[in-house]
């Protein structure tokens, strides 16, 4: 029967054997279920449950009280389900099935419970006051969510994807110097506007960045670069698929925000000359990345090199990144979004925001359940990759900010997890309140794991 069960599930009965043994009562019976329950329902499914009007004494005392007169030997460790127990279980497996559910939670427990009047578990309900009704519709509305369909991903929207602080970027140290190198660039130039390619002369002047070392050995030097330049008798390639002009041409600027965004994805609050050339790499436009892919044997592969040359001790963000891309592959989604984040921090299995989540109850078998109830299959082709949702990238803008605030030159796992309780109507929240727990919840679990750490 229990292989159906989610590990919270499991989690519910196991304690209502706890209980039953800690009372030395012969049998699991329905009390024991219900404060089992009791025990492991925390945050906003309490609430719904109504659980936050009943007093942990008083509950615990009825559930000893029934069962006084079913008292078990001393010697007898032998503790069996009873009749109505198994009944309610089965009862549970059920409404699973009923409900379009590939497993049981502690929700159909739950609705079991309420729904089987001739109990001693309805009779402390009862005695409690709840309003069972209203619980019982809310519990069958909540677990009837399998069937809706969402083709477009639930993050994605006409939403402003502009960079928010623009500012900060041109404040940061290594880009400051790129930047007022290639305007001193555009007087021989002859051009008034910075453009992928004199960003990219910039930085192969210096060869103190690593980025540049590793250009040499593909025989991409400065010298090299310039005798292509002059190649080009036109700037339309920076130009492109744009109307208006800024202090940079419109790829030169584009360049900037994926380089940022390369930062934030390896979990760096530095942006280095090596982000901007993976930036230009990335958004395949513009003068530098003609010439860099026409010098360049497979540009591709060149751009695994210099993710690797980054992270060769591979920080906890990047790796959470990585594996939020393998979520959104293995669940055949074209959207890396926050729940892809989410369901990465748990099957990362180390990290403050692994142990926070693990701390409230949240584990990855029951997450990933919730969010394929969400999330559709889209079929993507195998050489397809996944983009960030609007929504994800900004769970990771405000985990790089705050990383930044508090002076860390990494952004780590607990920065994404408070990133992603500050994103309103983010899936991974929607996710993370399913399970039964909240924003406060989660902000408090970080900071015990941080032993009083920073302030969020």
């Amino acid at each position: 029967m229990f292989e159906r069960f989610t590990q919270k599930a499991i989690d519910v009965v196991q304690s209502a054997q706890n209980l039953a043994d800690s009372f030395g009562h012969k049998k699991v019976m329905s009390q024991h279920l219900l404060m089992g329950l009791y025990i492991q329902t925390k945050g906003v499914q309490a609430k719904i449950l109504n659980f936050d009007k009943i007093n942990y004494e008083d509950l615990q005392e009825l559930v000893i009280n029934y069962g006084k007169e079913d008292l078990r030997e001393k010697e007898n460790n032998n503790i069996l389900f009873s009749r109505v127990a198994r009944d309610i279980l089965k009862l549970a497996v059920e409404l699973s099935v009923k409900l379009n559910s590939k497993f049981v939670m502690p929700q159909h427990i739950a609705l079991a419970l309420f729904l089987d009047k001739n109990t001693v578990a309805y009779e402390i309900l009862e005695h409690f006051n709840v309003d069972k009704e209203k619980i019982i519709a809310n519990l069958e509305k909540m677990l009837d969510k399998s069937t809706a369909i969402q083709i477009i991903h639930p993050e994605i929207a006409k939403e402003n994807n502009e960079l928010s602080d623009i500012n900060k970027f041109f404040k940061e140290k290594v880009i400051s110097n790129i930047l007022s190198n290639a305007q001193s660039k555009l007087t021989a130039s002859e051009y008034e506007i910075v453009g992928t390619e004199q960003i990219l002369q910039s930085i192969l002047e210096n060869k103190d960045y690593k980025i540049v070392e590793i250009l040499n050995k593909y025989s991409i030097d400065f010298e090299t670069f310039n005798e292509e330049l002059k190649k080009f008798s036109s700037r339309y390639p920076e130009f492109e698929n744009s109307e208006k002009q800024i202090i940079f041409t419109p790829n030169a600027f584009r360049t900037i925000l994926v380089a940022l965004d390369c930062a934030k994805e390896m979990g760096s609050t530095e942006i280095l000359a090596e982000h901007i050339v993976l930036g230009i790499l990335k958004l395949k436009k513009g003068i530098a990345y003609k010439i860099l892919s026409s010098l360049l044997p497979n540009a591709i592969d060149f751009e695994d090199i210099v993710v690797k040359k980054l992270n060769e001790n591979i920080p906890e963000t990047l790796a959470i990144m990585r594996l939020a891309k393998q979520e959104a592959r293995a669940l055949m989604s074209n959207t890396i979004g926050t729940e892809m984040i989410l369901l990465a921090i748990l099957s990362y299995g180390t990290g403050i925001a692994y142990r926070t989540l693990k701390r409230l109850g949240i584990n990855y078998k029951d997450a990933k359940f919730e969010i394929e109830k969400i999330i559709k299959t889209q079929n993507i082709k195998e050489d397809e990759n996944p983009n960030y949702s609007p929504r994800a990238k900004q769970v990771l803008e405000i985990a790089y900010h705050t990383a930044s605030e508090h002076k860390k030159n990494k952004i780590k796992s607990e920065n994404i997890l408070y990133g992603i309780t500050k994103v309103e109507n983010c899936v991974a929240m929607q996710i993370l309140s399913a399970l039964g727990t909240d924003i406060l919840e989660i902000k408090e679990g970080i900071k015990q794991e941080l032993l009083g750490g920073m302030e969020l």
